[in-house]
């Protein structure tokens, strides 16, 4: 839903939302090529999922407020907020995905391993085709900031069981 909220409320073009998304994918390859695997040896995949996590949900509520923002007439702000809530979002995924496949492969009894990754993955594939369903339905039904709270929202109870993954 980010290029209906980009280009409803801050006036993108297909250029601008090129910019954008080069502008995520450069993040997550910097994130994910450069950060990652430096850090999970030394600071371990838990911490990083749980970076993650608390780093995407204020990045739902910043790409909310540029919504707020950018229907307010403050398109400097709101081109601002866009992109700071698409730099925490790109870096939190960044972090935690690569991790939390490490961590279902590490959790899961050795005879377990595939069956724990492959249903990770068949999850994540489902949540990527039924999230922007829902996410479309929820923007165009309750306005273009409610996807990003309630997305913010639903990621609390993740987080909450990353707190509690076991050492």
């Amino acid at each position: 839903t980010i290029t209906f909220l980009a280009a409803e409320c801050l006036g993108y073009t297909r250029t601008d939302l090129g910019k954008l998304f080069v502008f995520i994918g450069l993040t997550i390859a910097f994130v994910q090529g450069g950060l990652v695997r430096r850090l999970a040896p030394k600071l371990g995949e838990r911490l990083l999922v749980r970076a993650g996590l608390f780093a995407t949900i204020p990045s739902f509520l910043l790409v909310a407020a540029a919504h707020t923002a950018g229907t307010a007439g403050d398109n400097a702000s709101g081109v601002t907020l866009l992109y700071a809530g698409v730099f925490l979002m790109a870096v939190g995924s960044a972090f935690a995905m690569p991790c939390l496949s490490a961590l279902a492969s590490r959790y899961a009894p050795a005879d377990r391993q595939g069956l724990s990754l492959g249903v990770l993955r068949s999850m994540g594939s489902l949540s990527r085709a039924l999230g922007p369903i829902l996410g479309a339905g929820l923007y165009w039904r309750f306005g273009a900031a409610f996807p990003y709270h309630a997305g913010a929202g639903f990621l609390i109870l993740p987080l909450a069981l990353a707190l509690r993954l076991p050492a």
